[in-house]
């Protein structure tokens, strides 16, 4: 057997990775093994699994790097599984729930997606879009602990490419939790924000709210970015919003921000930006990957810079800059025309 089989093998079975990481995860074994490695015994009584297939699970593990052997049937943590842990500042756990159960279904949809164009996740859910959350508290909180992982590792950038000193107030459209809102709040103590999203946001994003001490300069409000978005803010934040939704919507919720604005505000939006030409990189493969993502997810879309552009100038935006700022993702600046 030649390379070439070998290296589609691998793709073909590259999956198993994903849901090894996901049991990992769902089982908390990075926030038992924290405090340095145990028996499979001992993993096995406190999970409740069977020992001999844990075992199996953590070897298989250590060939990914999220724990290692330490001989003696016993395991331990590795680099790559601190960021499994609940408390690590750059957790992961969360998302690696979300891509084990919700996306992987929507993933095994993906046939039927690329046949008819539209997202798989109506099959599995009954309903489009984020309308399941309402109806499942346990995926809503899933789901926005995964927003907000995601969230904190890209905050970083924005911060260091827009001057929020500038303004007073913000409005996080779609902001979910708000986990991308507060980390500004924190960062600029002369502002005041709204986090609008759904309702099923409210209690996730008044609990962050209220941990974080913030509840003086921070409050959310229930709405739908379909009808209007509240006015009055010196700028709009939408972090990973108008991939959700295929053009049309997408036009929609840039419109009704715009409606919401005066000529001085400012739109940042968040995004992915395709390649106009692809080639094999990680890099871009990780587009790709998230582009059908979102089509699986949500019959909607990632976009290259000219479609984004052609979006806001529909909505009465014009483009004042792009930066890349790290995880795949550019910060798009827009001003009302």
């Amino acid at each position: 057997m030649d390379n070439k089989h070998e290296r589609l093998l691998a793709m073909i079975g590259g999956s198993w990775v994903a849901q090894a990481v996901h049991v990992a995860a769902a089982l908390d074994l990075a926030d038992m093994l924290a405090d340095g490695p145990q028996t499979v015994d001992e993993i096995a009584g406190r999970t409740g699994a069977n020992a001999d297939a844990m075992r199996r699970l953590l070897r298989a593990l250590c060939t990914v790097e999220v724990c290692h052997d330490e001989g003696g049937d016993r395991f331990g943590l590795a680099a790559l599984g601190q960021l499994l842990r609940r408390d690590h500042p750059a957790s992961l756990h969360a998302w690696a729930i979300w891509w084990g159960t919700q996306l992987w279904r929507d993933w095994g949809g993906l046939l039927h997606s690329v046949t008819t164009g539209e997202a798989s996740r109506v099959q599995s859910t009954g309903t489009g879009g984020f309308g399941h959350l309402t109806a499942d508290e346990g995926a809503a909180a899933v789901f926005h602990r995964a927003m907000a992982e995601l969230t904190r590792l890209s905050a970083v950038g924005v911060l260091e490419h827009f001057d929020f000193a500038a303004v007073d107030s913000v409005i996080d459209v779609g902001g979910g939790s708000g986990e991308f809102l507060l980390m500004i709040l924190d960062a600029h103590p002369q502002l005041r924000g709204t986090v609008f999203d759904q309702p099923h946001a409210q209690p996730h994003a008044e609990q962050r709210i209220g941990q974080r001490g913030l509840a003086d300069r921070c409050s959310f409000l229930a709405g739908d970015f379909f009808h209007s978005v509240p006015a009055g803010a010196d700028a709009y934040l939408l972090k990973s919003v108008i991939h959700d939704w295929p053009d049309e919507k997408a036009g929609i919720i840039l419109q009704r921000c715009r409606a919401a604005m005066d000529d001085t505000a400012r739109l940042l939006l968040v995004e992915r930006v395709l390649p106009d030409q692809l080639d094999t990189s990680l890099e871009h493969r990780d587009a790709v990957r998230g582009d059908l993502t979102m089509l699986v997810a949500l019959g909607a879309r990632e976009r290259s810079a000219q479609c984004i552009g052609d979006l806001l100038q529909g909505a009465g935006f014009r483009v004042v800059r792009s930066q890349p700022i790290g995880m795949g993702l550019t910060l798009v600046e827009a001003a009302p025309v």
